[in-house]
């Protein structure tokens, strides 16, 4: 055996199917590139497989990364008839290569769609091309009429198949005869918990202390948890600096851990559920509806535009929420040494700054964390006299959510270029100035800055 071969290292990928033709294998996969990035950041990125790659209906399925022991032979075999029988004989064997490292595909596949019609004959007849522009269509190709074709994004919730009984044994001592009357309330429990939302309106006046519910579970988790108390001490010395603060941020700033977080903010402050302050907590007894110094805080909802290829430079939320898939994998098999990363949230998550790229797709800023120089200009302008609050765009003026998102995509694009500036001469070559004033209502998939599966109830 050769030492020599088996110091070379390979990586194993556990095909589900009878590969006939290796190179639509490899499309199925994504390719080359796909693969590629694949292998180069094992921990943050899962191996997927379309057997429709030219089809965006499919849903993919996903292999994860796992340690392996292996050998990779390559056998030479002469076969021959004899009689009508055929022999096998081993004519040489020699070792190619080790392998640790295998991708497999565990995870659930999912259901796969064409998009199909039989147009009333018996045979059925694809319609993506009508339904998917070529790229060369005119416009007359949008006003034309095109068969409807809606498939969810999915069926199935979960990765791997659950076993689910479906027998009344699931709720013991539930009685034969219901009423009608409390027929729901004897099947289903009830739903979330009184969060303190704030539907935003210029007439309501905000809540100026936290409910029952939450001061009675902050008391009884402090048993359980004593660090909760210093916590809670923290993020309120935090509130009282700032009247307003966004989940992601708190979080940034105290490394406190979601669980913990989750029972402390709405003792301190009340969500904003949508206006100008949406997705942030306001401190109880403060109104930003009355204080044109509140500006600062509102939301700014940026999302990086598919100018000159700087859109494919950010990872998106599946990518994300695939990774975090992955990581939870592998936390409970314990099959990989290495360190996991920590759950916490990245500076470019929540503040931005000229030299910068952005860590998601879409993040939701709030102004005075956007430390530009033309971003602190507006904002150091004053309301006129008189100006009220407006219920969309709060203390600002019109079309400053534009001009700011012009703003921070220039310098994104700027970093991004220069940092990618090797791979990216052909798309470099085709700005145009246009770009940088492109609308973001055009823009990509959202992406969160961290990841709440079981926090919806407070929706970042």
């Amino acid at each position: 055996m050769d030492s020599n071969s088996l110091k070379r290292e390979l990586v194993c990928v556990l095909f589900p199917g009878i590969v006939k033709n290796d190179e639509k294998a490899i499309q199925c996969l994504g390719g080359l590139k796909g693969i590629s990035q694949v292998y180069s950041q094992p921990t943050k990125k899962r191996l997927g497989l379309s057997y429709q790659p030219d089809n965006p209906y499919v849903k993919k399925t996903f292999a994860d990364c796992k340690r392996g022991s292996g050998v990779l032979l390559k056998v030479k075999i002469k076969k021959t008839k004899v009689d009508g029988k055929e022999t096998r004989q081993v004519i040489s064997s020699s070792v190619v290569g080790s392998v640790r490292t295998v991708y497999k595909f565990e995870a659930m596949c999912d259901f796969q769609y064409l998009p199909v019609s039989s147009e009333g004959t018996s045979q059925t007849k694809c319609l993506l091309e009508k339904i998917l522009p070529s790229g060369v269509d005119s416009f007359n190709f949008m006003l034309e009429p095109a068969p409807l074709f809606i498939v969810p994004s999915n069926f199935t919730r979960f990765d791997k198949p659950i076993s689910y009984n479906y027998t009344d044994k699931r709720f013991p001592g539930r009685e034969k005869d219901i009423t009608h009357d409390d027929i729901h309330h004897r099947i289903r429990t009830e739903r979330g918990t009184p969060l303190t939302r704030y539907t935003f309106n210029l007439v309501d006046e905000l809540a100026t202390k936290p409910h029952v519910y939450y001061i009675k579970q902050m008391e009884s988790k402090k048993s359980m948890y004593p660090p909760l108390e210093q916590e809670y001490d923290i993020v309120k010395k935090m509130f009282e600096e700032r009247p307003i603060w966004s989940l992601n941020l708190v979080k940034y700033h105290t490394k406190i851990r979601l669980s913990s977080l989750k029972i402390i903010m709405p003792c301190l402050a009340i969500y904003m559920k949508d206006g100008p302050w949406r997705m942030l907590w306001v401190r109880f007894g403060y109104d930003p509806r009355k204080d044109p110094g509140a500006r600062i805080y509102q939301t700014l909802d940026f999302r990086l535009r598919h100018t000159a290829g700087v859109h494919s430079m950010v990872m998106t939320r599946d990518k994300v929420v695939h990774y975090k898939k992955a990581v939870r994998v592998r936390q409970l098999k314990h099959e990989l040494d290495e360190p996991q990363p920590a759950d916490d949230v990245s500076e470019g998550a929540v503040c931005f700054r000229p030299g910068m790229a952005p860590s998601q797709r879409q993040i939701f800023y709030q102004y005075c964390d956007v430390h530009l120089p033309e971003v602190e200009e507006i904002l150091a302008l004053d309301p006129p006299q008189g100006y009220l609050c407006h219920e969309k765009r709060g203390w600002l003026p019109p079309n400053t959510d534009q001009i700011c998102r012009d703003h921070i995509f220039r310098y994104v694009k700027q970093t991004l270029l220069a940092t990618h500036n090797a791979d990216l001469k052909i798309e470099q070559g085709s700005l145009g100035s246009s770009d940088e004033n492109s609308n973001s209502d055009d823009d990509g998939m959202s992406n969160r800055a961290i990841d709440l599966d079981d926090t919806s109830s407070l929706n970042q």
